[in-house]
């Protein structure tokens, strides 16, 4: 048989044409669609009928899940490549359908696939949080409409109107005394004014290590050397000095000069004595004591 004799399958055509379109359109969701749609065309015949597997088993094949699949499903039936026809109590039938050679508008059907129940609660979030800045704007106060022409009267009003700021009044220059308020003069006091005292000190005393008061001794502010080890300390209660700390040879003659403590001389014993007691000790006394019925009911 020639090339020319033989004869493709339908499924075999259709997974080529939406390879070739997936090529051509270059876009992931389009490509996660056609991804389902080559899926279902393994389960057809050679004519492209009898295709009927469960959105179960779509979505573990094509690792998504079962929305999904019905997504891609209306996606595929929108660009009219697949036909679908629904069976009570059991999975849908599927059809392939061959493009023959038209191009495919995946653009007007791709909505199926990406308007997801997230996005459209985000969209409309955003158009309600659109809506409420555009609600406190239109709050805003803004300048009235019977504006008074005063060109020469206020330089920086704009083509010489000036806005109405209060609609219950007229408009009204500011006043010449900034310092005055609407409806009552504001004039400094001449008492008002704070002077600075003079038994105010002119260089301000700082609080770390010295006494702010001026009038007061400070006292212990000059800095005091380090005290060396071995030197003679100035006893501040009296008006003698004490003496340093000991050598360490003087320390060590110390101990050394201490009595040797006496052992407990009883059998199997041997423990060092309190100071100045000899002989047994007070359990060696004790188990010497007892009996020897005592000490086998012990």
């Amino acid at each position: 048989m020639s090339n020319e004799d033989r004869v493709q399958w339908v499924s075999t055509a259709w997974i080529n044409a939406m390879r070739d379109e997936a090529l051509r359109v270059r876009k992931p969701e389009v490509a996660r669609v056609i991804t389902i749609g080559v899926w279902i065309a393994t389960f057809a015949e050679k004519d492209g009928s009898n295709a009927f597997p469960s959105r179960a088993t779509l979505a573990t094949l094509a690792s998504c899940s079962q929305e999904t699949v019905t997504k891609a499903v209306n996606v595929l039936i929108g660009v009219g490549v697949l036909a679908r026809k629904r069976r009570p109590n059991t999975s849908a039938m599927y059809q392939l359908l061959m493009p023959l050679g038209r191009r495919l508008d995946w653009d007007s059907h791709i909505h199926h696939m990406t308007e997801t129940r997230q996005r459209k609660a985000y969209a409309r979030k955003k158009a309600d949080a659109f809506q409420e800045r555009n609600a406190s704007t239109d709050a805003v106060r803004t300048a009235s409409t019977d504006a008074v022409e005063k060109p020469s009267l206020d330089p920086d009003s704009d083509d010489g109107r000036v806005p109405d700021s209060v609609r219950a009044g007229g408009s009204e220059h500011p006043p010449a005394n900034p310092d005055s308020v609407r409806g009552r003069p504001r004039t400094a006091s001449v008492d008002a004014f704070r002077t600075a005292s003079v038994d105010a000190p002119t260089k301000p005393t700082t609080t770390c290590g010295s006494d702010p008061l001026p009038d007061h001794n400070l006292a212990g502010l000059s800095p005091q050397p380090q005290q060396r080890a071995g030197e003679a300390v100035k006893d501040e209660s009296s008006t003698g000095q004490r003496q340093a700390a000991k050598p360490r040879a003087t320390a060590l003659a110390a101990v050394r000069a201490r009595p040797v403590l006496a052992r407990c001389t009883g059998p199997d014993c041997g423990i060092a004595l309190p100071v100045g007691d000899t002989g047994l000790c007070q359990g060696c006394t004790d188990y010497l004591a007892t009996t020897n019925s005592e000490r086998r009911t012990a």
